[in-house]
């Protein structure tokens, strides 16, 4: 609740936290995993510290045009189903819509998820690209404001805005391991 780069535009202006809200942070989660980079990376340029905003124009690129690449994360090397990564990439860029009531439930998301079907049930009547109508100015300006109020309590990462080993326990890294080796078995 209320963790920098979760939180959804929304809790950001009034504070509020709704289902919708636990959907957009989720989409932050997505993008993660797709793209390696962390939701905060106060190394890149102003409007690009933040994972959704970077990502927002690229997802709707990548879903228009069918050219995943710019998206993820080179570090994997091509060692994914690309059209599983594709429904990540659709149903993360449902989830960080910035209009909460066009974002879908979380059984929506679940479902998209889980089965190879139709990813309408995503849509809620939006095409791509229709929901960025916003002031991304005033949504970065709120960032800055949280990023400034998190800057002496967190450490927000290291520079490159990557995940790297050192951000993981070691337990975390031999369930990451086991994980690895358990889908390469399959």
């Amino acid at each position: 609740m209320g963790t920098f780069g979760y939180l959804a535009p929304e809790y950001a202006s009034s504070g509020k936290l709704t289902d919708r809200s636990d959907v957009f942070s989720f989409g932050v989660v997505l993008l993660e995993l797709i793209t390696g980079r962390k939701p905060v990376d106060t190394s890149q340029p102003l409007g690009e510290e933040s994972l959704v905003e970077w990502a927002r124009p690229r997802l709707i690129e990548a879903i228009e045009k069918g050219d995943i690449s710019e998206v993820v994360d080179p570090r994997l090397e091509k060692h994914y189903i690309e059209e599983e990564v594709y429904r990540m990439i659709e149903t993360a860029a449902s989830c960080v819509r910035h209009s909460a009531v066009k974002r879908p439930r979380m059984v929506q998301v679940v479902r998209a998820l889980d089965t190879r079907d139709n990813l309408s049930d995503l849509s809620n009547g939006v095409k791509v690209g229709q929901s960025t109508v916003y002031n991304s100015g005033q949504y970065s300006n709120e960032i800055r404001m949280f990023r400034r109020a998190s800057e002496d309590s967190s450490d927000l990462g290291t520079s490159n805005g990557y995940y790297t080993s050192q951000d993981y326990t070691s337990r975390e890294l031999e369930s990451r391991a086991f994980n690895t080796s358990r889908q390469t078995n399959l």
